[in-house]
């Protein structure tokens, strides 16, 4: 199944506060685009860097990209199948968990589990986008970067369904 090959390695090292989980999110999120990206080109036709630079995404990759996105949101929010992967109680989810709770249960600082991907969701696509135009020309990330920003992703435009939408399929049929 796909979720043993999601790139993770990031996620379980020297992660000491909110700033480095969101680095370390970034830099998963990225990794895995580019490793789906360049497996995805090998394993398909030839032409699709040239699609990439005319500014499209193939809409089978795109759906690839935004399945990743909602993995990593399962991941963050340590969702149960993540639980069975990682191992309950892994070093992973005690990081997460004494970022965003104090030992009684209540939330610390000033950002919740919500807050906070409400903040960085959008970077963390944003990062997977430049993963996938890593090496095209400014002018050619910009268009991908303006057609499939995260705002667009929450609309239905080109025949796509909204994240929230396809969030809402359960993970078994994503795939």
């Amino acid at each position: 199944p796909r979720r043993q090959k999601l790139c993770i390695k990031k996620l379980t090292q020297g992660i000491n506060g909110k700033e480095d989980l969101r680095k370390a999110f970034i830099k998963c999120a990225a990794a895995e685009t580019f490793l789906s990206w360049n497996y995805y080109k090998k394993t398909n036709s030839n032409n699709l860097n040239e699609k990439l630079r005319e500014g499209t995404i193939p809409s089978e990759f795109f759906e690839i990209n935004v399945s990743t996105h909602l993995e990593i949101i399962e991941i963050f929010y340590l969702e149960q199948i993540y639980q069975k992967r990682l191992g309950k109680g892994s070093a992973l989810e005690k990081q997460i968990y004494s970022l965003f709770k104090n030992s009684d249960g209540k939330y610390a600082g000033n950002l919740t589990h919500d807050q906070w991907w409400e903040s960085y969701g959008p970077q963390i696509w944003e990062a997977m986008l430049c993963a996938l135009t890593n090496g095209s020309k400014q002018t050619e990330k910009k268009i991908i970067l303006d057609k499939y920003s995260y705002d667009q992703l929450k609309k239905t435009t080109n025949g796509t369904i909204p994240l929230e939408e396809f969030a809402s399929k359960p993970q078994f049929l994503r795939w």
